[in-house]
Order: C-alpha cells, then sequence, then structure tokens
C-alpha cells in the first residue's frame, strides 16, 4: 500500500477517535434520533473514502476491495454508533455497508487520476461530522443570529482542507519514491555489468510493488545489451515502457514486448515476472513509466541514463 492511500486511512483513523470523543463527552446532549443522524453520516461517508480508495488500488479485483471497504465502513459507523445507542449502531453499520460496497464499484469503474477529487470530497464530507455534531449538541435548532456564529465552521472546514491538500502534496511528491541505491526489504533494484563476457551485458531488475517501482532511476552503457527484468508483486497487472532509440533482442515471450517507434514495453501479470533484452543505441535520459492507467499518476515512473 502506497503512501497515499497510507496518508488517507490515518487521517480516517484520526477522524474516527475525534468523533468518538466529541460523542462520548456531549452523550447526554444528543437524542436518539440525533445519534442515528451522526452515525449514519459519517459510517456512509467513510465507507464511500475508503471505497473509492481501495477500488482505484484493486481495480481487477473488486471481490477484494468490496470487502475490504465494507469491513472499514461497517467499523467506523457501528463505533461512532455505541456512542449513542442500539439503534445508532444498526444505522451506522448499514451505512458503512452501503458507502464501502458503492464506493468499491465506483472505484473499479473509473481512472486512477480520477479518484482523486471523489477521495477529497467523500473525505472532507467525513470530517464534516464534526460540524453535524457541534449543530446537533443544541436541543434546538440552531439560528443564526451573529455573524460570529460563522468563524468556527469556516476555520474548522479551512483546517480540513489544509490537511487534505497539504496530505496529498507531501504523499504525492515525497512519498512515492525511495532514495537512489536503496535495498529494503523486498524493494531491491540489481544493476550488474559483466565484464568478463565476451559481450558487454547488463542486468536490470526492478519489482513492483503496492504501486511503485522499486527505483526510479537505472543507469545503462551505450551499445551494452541491457536484460531488464520485471517482478510484479501487486495484484493487479504492471508494465515498463521505455522510450529510447533501442535495438531489439529476440526473446523467448515475444508477447511481452513491442518495439514501435523507438518505444519498448514490458508487462507483467500479477504475481508474475517477465524478462526482455534490448541494446540502448543513443546517449542521453529516457523516461519510463508504466501505461496502465492512472498507475503513473501514483508515481510508477523513472529514467533511464544512457551513457
Amino acid at each position: 500500500m502506497g503512501n497515499y492511500q497510507l496518508f488517507v486511512l490515518i487521517s480516517l483513523v484520526l477522524l474516527t477517535v475525534i468523533v468518538i470523543a466529541m460523542g462520548v463527552i456531549w452523550r447526554k446532549k444528543y437524542r436518539t434520533m440525533h445519534g442515528m443522524v451522526i452515525s449514519m453520516f459519517f459510517g456512509m461517508n467513510v465507507g464511500l473514502t475508503v471505497g473509492v480508495l481501495f477500488g482505484v488500488t484493486y481495480q481487477g479485483n473488486l471481490f477484494y476491495s468490496t470487502i475490504l471497504s465494507l469491513a472499514i465502513g461497517v467499523l467506523a459507523g457501528s463505533i461512532c454508533g455505541l456512542c449513542f445507542g442500539l439503534l445508532a449502531v444498526f444505522e451506522g453499520l448499514m451505512a458503512g455497508l452501503m458507502g464501502g460496497m458503492m464506493g468499491a464499484m465506483v472505484g473499479e469503474m473509473i481512472r486512477t487520476e480520477q479518484s482523486f477529487s471523489l477521495i477529497q470530497l467523500f473525505l472532507f464530507l467525513s470530517g464534516c461530522t464534526i460540524f453535524i455534531m457541534a449543530m446537533l449538541k443544541k436541543q434546538k435548532y440552531i439560528q443564526v443570529t451573529k455573524k460570529r456564529w460563522l468563524v468556527k465552521p469556516i476555520v474548522v472546514s479551512t483546517l480540513l482542507g489544509v490537511n487534505i491538500i497539504v496530505g496529498n502534496y507531501f504523499a504525492e511528491n515525497f512519498g512515492g519514491s525511495n532514495e537512489e541505491g536503496s535495498l529494503s526489504g523486498h524493494h531491491s533494484s540489481l544493476n550488474i555489468t559483466s565484464e568478463n563476457s565476451a559481450e558487454k551485458s547488463e542486468i536490470i531488475v526492478i519489482e513492483a510493488d503496492e504501486m511503485k517501482y522499486s527505483t526510479n532511476e537505472i543507469v545503462v552503457e551505450k551499445d551494452s545489451a541491457v536484460h531488464l527484468t520485471l517482478i510484479n508483486r501487486d495484484q493487479i497487472e504492471h508494465d515498463i515502457e521505455i522510450k529510447a532509440p533501442v535495438l531489439p533482442t529476440d526473446n523467448e515471450s515475444k508477447h511481452h514486448q513491442r518495439t514501435e517507434n523507438n518505444a519498448i514495453q514490458l508487462h507483467a501479470a500479477p504475481k508474475s515476472t517477465e524478462t526482455l533484452t534490448f541494446t540502448p543505441t543513443e546517449p542521453g535520459t529516457y523516461e519510463f513509466m508504466c501505461i496502465v492507467p492512472g498507475h503513473k499518476e501514483l508515481g510508477m515512473v523513472g529514467r533511464m541514463i544512457v551513457r
């Protein structure tokens, strides 16, 4: 699971803690109907948030994303409902169930870049539970008699918006890549040059895991054969496309390679390993990426330096 997904999940956990704390402190100020409204609103929006998130992350495995989304949506709605009584628990449970199911189906059908706006919207709406709890703790409906009444909701909504924007920025720009040359756990990258062989060659191994490449930079030599291996550890397909002037070399699995307009592509099905060989012919810096829709936007992009 990538850093963007972790950011969203951690935000929901913190929000759940805040909602529960407010529910416990103000419990006596709410009527039964108020508790049902709060738990329904919170369970539904949490379910939708994680549903879209997991639906996009695990596209192609709707059952898995749906089960995860249902579990988290039901848990959030039920825990919230515990603060207000049994009816609120049932209301939160059913709302989380519906939200998780619908969110997972939406995430399965849309592109990754389209999901960001929906995730941010549902995350913001989940945070708006705080507004509802603050308003419903009054025994009478709130009437705006002074302009100062608007200050608190404006400040809180601004803080929620800033948290989402800043969190997304750091998750997308700083969390998606590993340090160069790092070998941590199963994120490994090998760049081996065989000097003793009759024909100079290099071996590059890149792992795809949790919507990331194990390295975002590889260095190869001009006119040196490169044996590129892609190890896909994810539950969804990945590939590597390199747009660079190269000479292709015959491979046993030719259906995993194509050479067209100076572009080669290595495709790996879920939990599989594929290899191809090519020879770069011109020095320079060239981009490589996963061209499965939305994967590049999640950080599956890097560069190949030909010296």
